[in-house]
């Protein structure tokens, strides 16, 4: 059976680490600035209106962004796991084959 190239087994980490770093740069530009429609919670008859400072709506890209992030790490890990236990089944001994046989003689 012919051996699988090394870099076949670089592809998932490699498109989770692209899938992260794309989700980080969508977080990053649809960040909003803060929001400008005004939050409103005033006493009656005051003539002040509240708003807070630095009132900050989460929008579709970043909601996206993050999607995209956690499915980067979750690939990630999967890949991790998946080596991990590769590495560990070819240095585990085979219980698959039988031991010897005794010889019913003793010998």
């Amino acid at each position: 059976m012919a051996a699988r190239p090394r870099r076949a087994n670089l592809t998932l980490p490699l498109l989770a680490v692209a899938a992260i770093v794309a989700g980080v740069v969508t977080v990053v530009v649809s960040t909003p600035q803060s929001a400008s429609f005004g939050w409103f919670a005033y006493a009656p008859l005051s003539g002040t209106m509240f708003s807070p400072a630095g009132a900050v709506v989460i929008g579709w890209g970043s909601v996206l962004g993050a999607i995209v992030v956690a499915g980067g790490i979750a690939g990630l890990a999967f890949w991790a796991g998946w080596m991990l236990g590769r590495m560990r089944s070819k240095n585990a001994p085979d219980t698959t084959k039988a031991p010897p046989a005794e010889r019913a003689d003793g010998a």
